[in-house]
């Protein structure tokens, strides 16, 4: 898997011993409460890639 090119002044790498900041800072004011419901995924059709057969 090859990496994208990112300038490291925009992007420094990720140090994973660093510590995870309590506060992430506030959220925009649009942002709402709650969040909708996730959409409905269509199941994949017989004879498809992982689709389950009806027991006969």
């Amino acid at each position: 898997m090859s990496q994208p090119d990112l300038d490291p002044e925009q992007y420094p790498p990720i140090d994973p011993s660093a510590p995870i900041p309590d506060d992430p800072r506030e959220l925009s004011p649009e942002t709402p409460d709650t969040l909708p419901e996730a959409p409905v995924e269509p199941e994949p059709g017989e004879g498809e890639a992982g689709g389950v057969r009806e027991p006969a």
